[in-house]
């Protein structure tokens, strides 16, 4: 199962809290608007409610022609992204009144010619709205802060104004919009994304606090913050949300990262014991991921203990029938710490003991073969990797079809190295320079069945540091 790794989150400055509240309904948001701006915009939601998207902005572009009213700029802002067929960079944007059974997404993927054409730049019609000395209802800063969150995913630094500012606008928008108790559960997740990339710390814990108070069953607010805590080094902190998270009765990616956060935390905080604990746990109710007992691995090498990681390396190759990722992320591991000799000694008797099965000793034929590139201070050596990449090819060639692209990926390898061999072949150029070795780009799966998608998991980066993303 494909998972992503929960980001830590920082949060506003100034806002107290002020303990659980009723979570906030956009509709309350308007509940100061003048009777005439109210009945404004509900002629314009029911336009919209009818896929009639052009109707409602032209509507609400006729009712203020000059945005002097906060709430309608608001409400502009959100029809704007949500009811555009198309639009450029944000500033300008195309609506179209659907059809009987048009779909607006599919209308985005191939635009009409006829459109209402709008250019609309709501940073700039905000701040002046705040010069003209008319009123500023939080709403408008609410919506301000989803524009710019989405100006940024979309845009990053190829907008009109940099990145950093960008966010920090959008936090700044935010901010007002929560002091006055104007908020939704993804403008928090994303204000506390934003206050995460601004590196905004001493704020984090208030709102994720706050959130955790309102929406107690989101878990990915609790996670963020043992996350957002592991970051300020606040290790003892962790343990006590985590645990809380994991108490619950169901299982899913929020559970999964609270360990990820509770093993960190243990690793960090130098309480390894801390930290087995939590991986136990984790492969027990994660029996059907690898990623736990990768972890596992990685404690057993960097604690210096051989016998104990070799065992681990051993366990986790046949639980998962030497998945291809699993063995790339123990070598990795190993090679990280210097020693790639422990590497070769878990390939060769791996080798041995799947020698049966054409798959699994192709696929540690493979990676064998890498490693003799990778590390490689002579010809003799090279040429054992030549040979090795040749074996997987035999192997592989009973199990896959001939146009696999594990037969492009070798015979490429085979080609890189032979050509490096023929320019070794001098007398004086026995020896392979540390600097000139192979490097192959990347180490390809053995089908399209067994990519890397398996390897992006929440605590580990499998093409690296195996677990690298639960001890930094």
């Amino acid at each position: 199962m494909k998972r992503f790794a929960v980001f830590a989150c920082a949060c506003i400055v100034a806002v107290a809290l002020i303990g659980a509240q009723e979570p906030q309904t956009t509709a309350t948001f308007y509940a100061d608007a003048a009777q005439q701006t109210k009945e404004a915009l509900d002629a314009s939601r029911l336009l919209q409610s009818k896929g009639q998207w052009s109707k409602a902005w032209n509507l609400l572009a006729a009712f203020d022609p000059d945005n002097k009213d906060g709430y309608v700029l608001a409400e502009k802002i959100r029809l704007a992204l949500e009811g555009n067929v198309a639009n450029g960079m944000l500033i300008s944007f195309g609506f179209v009144d659907l059809a009987e059974g048009q779909n607006l997404d599919e209308l985005r993927a191939n635009p009409p010619e006829k459109q209402t054409l709008a250019d609309f730049n709501p940073v700039d019609l905000a701040e002046a709205l705040e010069k003209s000395g008319e009123a500023v209802p939080p709403v408008l800063s609410y919506e301000l802060g989803n524009y710019l969150y989405m100006v940024n995913q979309e845009y990053g630094d190829n907008w009109i104004q940099d990145s950093q500012t960008v966010q920090q606008k959008a936090v700044e928008n935010y901010d007002r919009a929560l002091a006055y108790d104007t908020y939704t559960e993804k403008s928090l997740s994303n204000q506390a994304e934003l206050l995460f990339n601004l590196q905004q710390y001493d704020a984090v814990e208030t709102v994720l606090r706050k959130a955790i108070a309102i929406y107690p069953e989101n878990l990915n607010f609790s996670v963020n913050l043992a996350s957002a805590l592991n970051d300020e080094g606040k290790f003892d902190e962790v343990y006590p949300i985590v645990d809380e998270v994991l108490a619950r009765a169901e299982t899913s990616d929020a559970t999964y990262n609270a360990y990820v956060e509770g093993i960190k935390a243990g690793l960090n905080g130098n309480d390894v014991e801390k930290a087995n604990v939590y991986i136990e746990a984790m492969i027990v109710r994660f029996p059907d991921e690898y990623v736990p007992m990768l972890i596992q691995h990685l404690i057993e090498v960097r604690m210096g203990t051989p016998e104990k990681a070799a065992a681990v390396a051993d366990e986790v190759t046949a639980k998962f029938n030497v998945d291809p990722n699993v063995v790339r992320s123990l070598l990795s591991t190993w090679l990280n710490a210097q020693d790639p000799q422990s590497g070769f000694d878990y390939l060769n008797r791996s080798i041995e003991k799947y020698t049966g099965d054409d798959k699994a000793a192709g696929t540690l034929a493979f990676y064998r073969a890498l490693m003799y590139a990778q590390t490689a201070q002579s010809v003799d050596e090279l040429k054992l990797a030549i040979a090795d990449i040749e074996e997987a090819e035999n192997r592989f060639s009973t199990v896959y079809d001939k146009d696999n692209q594990v037969f492009l990926t070798i015979s490429q390898l085979k080609d890189e190295w032979n050509q490096f061999l023929q320019q070794q072949s001098a007398p004086d150029a026995s020896a392979v320079p540390d600097d000139q070795s192979p490097q192959p780009a990347a180490t390809p799966e053995a089908s399209s069945s067994q990519t890397g998608d398996q390897t992006q998991e929440a605590a580990p980066d499998a093409s690296s540091d195996t677990t690298s993303g639960a001890t930094e």
